[in-house]
């Protein structure tokens, strides 16, 4: 029995935004990057998930559908589907850091364990894509005299399943193959093989045939498995091992996911509901569970549970369940808003001491009246977005903290006019909208296809990090602007909610973007790297402006009072939460992580297949640190607990913040508020502190007030 999905979402949570054309003040450019000839678009495509080397470059390069690594072979001797899975005894560690660990570790890439291929594709293949979802794709390689092979790629698929049409089967294997035997069949119609390879691995193959058809498979040499003759609309399944539970899930394999979430008050319900073909013993196929969801998993999916567990490449040790559905449970922590907020054991609200409120007005009285306009007026929407936010975070203290009416209105005004700079797109490198893809991107480097611009953000790089600083910036102007009875709310709205569809659309029926381009349900968090090819997989180096853009997000949210975005960004945010503790910020009892790693406390930058303990602009420990905890806001005590920063800051912190002089001494400073604000108060309002320490977008504004309202 196949069961079909019918959109990549579903529910209230999940409406879309607008379903409008871009405004026209955007005007339309082509990216220098095509989408490949064979792909077969409907509306925008993926930019930043799984998938995306699949259509980049000659396609060829790796993608992990988690646990297995995937990749189009083209190789003489070795065409088709190529499939990967390694060990973590297979990982490879580099020399021991400054910290005491592991300077980065990697699973090989490029071992090709089996490869579903043909006799037929000797003379050349081809390859095209169909299906183009955020959880998976359809992929389709044909011989050029004979049939093709399709297969769905989905995110935690137990099996690689591939449906053969009209083609001899041929598998490979780069590792070698010690034997392949028959085994019992699991059912009438599906036939089952056991194989080993040279490096001891052991493999599963299951065929099940349609209208009677029957085929025999032999080792044909050390590297190749071959079938007796051609096959039509039967299916070939492979897996790593051979656990019992795949006999139980045998002729069904999962095509796509649909993800579903409902909320009740602080409890948040959301689910991957994946569409099958084929049937099985089970009525279910099998799908593996990544350390985090198996944690928050609801006893619909934990009662699944299988005896079956293959490492991840970065991922620690995944689970499988029987299963059509990854059911899963999350706390939403609603009292998050625009005000300071921690969860240290005792805190309920904001609270100002008199002597507090004086260091406070001291340190705005210095900034409120700077040319927020003239500083803003640069060539990067990232910088941009990080001074506009800076001056968002000092005209909050102002009006609801200080209530000084009149500089509030000083700064007001200086601060609309400066993001309307942007919401006009009349700033240095005014925003497109690209139409290969399709999303808002700078025109900064696009013509010439120079990546090096703005960090990228015209071939979807780190959008979430850039505009989740314009979009909490305007949130909070609006809101100030209201209170004083404004409507400039209503000017810059369309400007703000299409940023926010560019990132994390909501629905399939908004066709000009992509559905949630940036934050990857299945793996937990963002992903910020776009089109170009990355051999490790996607990547995020900045796990704190990840969650920025959910937080902004949210705080737009409530200025529009828009409650399935505020709930999605809740949701974002809980899971997030989640993953980010589990594989990017390590406290010393992680067991998911690699021991020779954790020491490091942070991850560095995370990729799919790789986490290096580096960052793209520099080795100094302040960098490392500092780009997963910048910038310091109310959310940011959810996701860095006061625990995990107390262990990184005793570790590996506390003794090298005495040499550091520029402004990442400010972002490490203020990161201590988390756990002791006592702490970081006296460093912030003390006689010795020099602006010098302050990053270009923080405020000394908002460091005393933070600490101060979180320090009682």
């Amino acid at each position: 029995m196949s069961v079909q999905a019918s959109s990549e979402t579903s529910g209230d949570i999940f409406k879309a935004i607008s379903t409008s054309k871009p405004s026209s003040s955007f005007s339309q450019q082509a990216s220098t990057v095509s989408v490949p000839s064979g792909v077969t678009k409907n509306g925008a495509v993926q930019t930043n998930n799984f998938w995306g080397n699949l259509t980049l470059d000659d396609q060829t390069s790796y993608v992990f559908t988690h646990p297995y690594s995937i990749w189009y072979s083209t190789k003489t001797s070795y065409q088709g589907l190529a499939v990967s899975h390694q060990t973590a005894a297979q990982r490879i560690y580099g020399d021991t850091d400054t910290e005491g660990a592991a300077s980065y570790f990697y699973a090989p890439s490029g071992n090709i364990c089996l490869c579903l291929g043909s006799t037929d594709f000797d003379d050349g293949t081809s390859i095209k894509l169909a299906n183009l979802k955020k959880m998976s794709i359809d992929v389709t390689i044909a011989s050029k005299s004979a049939g093709s092979l399709t297969a769905s790629l989905v995110q935690g698929m137990g099996f690689v399943s591939a449906v053969y049409n009209d083609l001899i089967p041929e598998l490979h294997s780069g590792v070698g193959i010690k034997s392949v035997n028959g085994d019992t069949a699991p059912r009438t119609g599906t036939d089952k093989y056991k194989i080993v390879l040279n490096d001891g691995a052991t493999w599963v193959m299951y065929v099940t045939f349609t209208d009677n058809q029957t085929c025999s498979f032999a080792l044909k040499d050390t590297n190749t498995i071959v079938g007796s003759n051609s096959i039509n609309n039967c299916v070939i399944q492979i897996a790593c091992g051979d656990d019992s539970s795949y006999d139980k899930a045998a002729g069904c394999y999962p095509t796509s996911s649909t993800l579903s979430a409902s909320i009740s008050g602080s409890t948040a319900t959301y689910a991957f509901e994946y569409a099958t073909s084929g049937s099985s013993n089970s009525n279910t196929t099998i799908m593996y569970a990544m350390p985090h969801q198996a944690a928050s998993f609801t006893s619909t999916t934990s009662d699944t549970k299988t005896s079956a567990t293959l490492d991840d490449t970065v991922h620690g040790s995944m689970t499988a369940y029987l299963t059509n559905k990854f059911e899963m449970s999350e706390s939403l922590t609603t009292a998050i808003g625009k005000d300071p907020w921690s969860s240290i054991s005792g805190f309920s609200s904001p609270n100002y001491s008199d002597s507090e409120l004086s260091a406070i007005k001291s340190a705005a009285a210095d900034e409120y009246g700077n040319d927020v306009y003239s500083y803003s007026d640069v060539d990067s929407m990232y910088t941009a977005g990080k001074i506009l936010d800076k001056y968002a975070y000092v005209l909050y203290v102002l009006h609801y903290v200080l209530k000084d009416s009149d500089k509030t209105k000083t700064l007001l005004a200086s601060l609309k006019k400066a993001i309307e700079r942007f919401s006009g797109n009349s700033q240095q490198n005014p925003l497109c909208y690209e139409t290969n893809w399709g999303g808002i991107c700078s025109t900064g480097g696009m013509s010439k296809g120079d990546t090096s611009v703005d960090y990228g953000n015209a071939f979807y790089n780190d959008h979430h990090f850039h505009y989740g600083y314009h979009i909490h910036a305007a949130a909070i102007c609006a809101l100030v602007d209201s209170d004083l009875g404004g409507s400039w709310i209503d000017s810059v709205k369309d400007w703000v909610n299409t940023l926010v569809r560019d990132v994390a659309n909501p629905s399939s029926d908004d066709t000009y973007f992509p559905v949630f381009r940036n934050f990857d349900f299945y793996l937990g968090h963002s992903i910020a790297h776009g089109i170009t090819v990355y051999a490790d997989g996607k990547d995020e180096e900045s796990s704190s402006e990840d969650y920025n853009f959910a937080y902004g997000m949210k705080i737009w949210a409530q200025a529009i009072n828009d409650s399935n975005m505020s709930n999605r960004a809740d949701l974002m945010l809980a899971i997030t939460k989640r993953s980010l503790n589990t594989y990017f910020l390590y406290t010393q009892d992680n067991t998911v992580m690699p021991s020779k790693y954790i020491k490091n406390y942070c991850s560095g930058i995370w990729f799919e297949n790789k986490i290096a303990h580096t960052t793209y602009f520099g080795t100094n420990i302040e960098y490392i640190h500092g780009i997963h905890m910048i910038p310091i806001t109310p959310v940011s005590s959810l996701i860095r607990g006061p625990t995990f920063v107390k262990e990184e800051w005793e570790a590996v912190l506390s003794s090298k913040i005495d040499s550091i002089t520029s402004g990442w001494k400010g972002i490490l400073m203020l990161n201590v508020a988390l756990y002791d604000p006592s702490t970081a108060y006296n460093f912030f309002s003390g006689s010795s502190f020099s602006t010098d320490y302050l990053d270009n977008g923080m405020s000394k504004t908002w460091s005393i007030a933070y600490c101060a309202a979180i320090n009682n």
